[in-house]
């Protein structure tokens, strides 16, 4: 992979992050340091504290990540399950913006606290797995099992999660062209791979994610619908089984 690629991402994380800080929203973002040394070598620091939830669910096979969070925070588990929600809905925003692609969960981490951390952003903007098959049509993942660990579509839990995602958006809105600036300024004469179909296609792409030429009333039932589609789609569900037969990911 290009290490250039994995800058590029941080840098765009790191954007949303601050907007998310200033605005005094509580979703989660790790910010991590990524040194490029070339195209082909470079340094990303490590997630402390943290496993794939890969390796999570193959050390508890047979067991759902709801049960599993019962049993690793039984005494914090009404903070854990924060912690879970407010990176879920801070990660569903960089995937839909940045088109973010193989979401499998070797490629999920989670930390001591709960909190989920995204990485190997390899895929992105304009590139996909499978030479742009489009496997993941989903705007985000949201299994059945995340969900879950949100006590379901009918709690509370669930419900804080789609107002950080719409007032996560709609911040991350006001300040487009600022979480923009970094592609913009590796998009000239740049070879990427998340920049193969070129700048306009790329730019313009990511201003429709954006909903610009909505009201803010019609870009909120955009993003109720992002979040509809997401939960428990069938997409996901087949691109995670695919993993699992073909890779061994759980």
């Amino acid at each position: 992979d290009d290490v250039r690629q994995e800058l590029l991402a941080s840098q765009v994380i790191q954007q949303f992050s601050q907007v998310f800080k200033e605005a005094n929203l509580p979703l989660w973002l790790k910010e991590n340091e990524v040194l490029v040394v070339s195209s082909t070598s470079g340094f990303i620091e490590c997630i402390q504290d943290a496993i794939s939830v890969d390796s999570i669910k193959k050390g508890f096979p047979g067991k759902t990540l709801a049960d599993i969070f019962k049993v690793a925070f039984a005494d914090r588990l009404f903070e854990a399950k924060r912690n879970f929600i407010e990176s879920c809905a801070a990660y569903a925003l960089v995937t839909w913006f940045l088109q973010v692609k193989d979401r499998h969960n070797g490629n999920l981490m989670m930390d001591s606290s709960g909190h989920v951390v995204h990485i190997d952003f390899g895929f992105m903007l304009s590139n996909s797995p499978g030479g742009n098959m489009a496997f993941e049509r989903s705007p985000f993942k949201l299994t059945r099992e995340f969900l879950d660990v949100m006590d379901g579509e009918c709690s509370d839990q669930y419900e804080y999660f789609r107002t950080l995602v719409i007032r996560g958006f709609l911040e991350a809105r006001r300040h487009m062209e600022r979480i923009a600036l970094p592609i913009k300024m590796l998009l000239s004469g740049s070879r990427l791979a998340c920049f193969r179909e070129g700048a306009e296609c790329v730019l313009e792409g990511l201003a429709d994610r954006f909903f610009v030429r909505l009201s803010e009333e019609a870009c909120i039932e955009k993003i109720v619908d992002l979040i509809d589609t997401s939960a428990n789609n069938w997409r996901t569900i087949q691109y995670d089984n695919y993993q699992r037969i073909v890779h061994g990911i759980h």
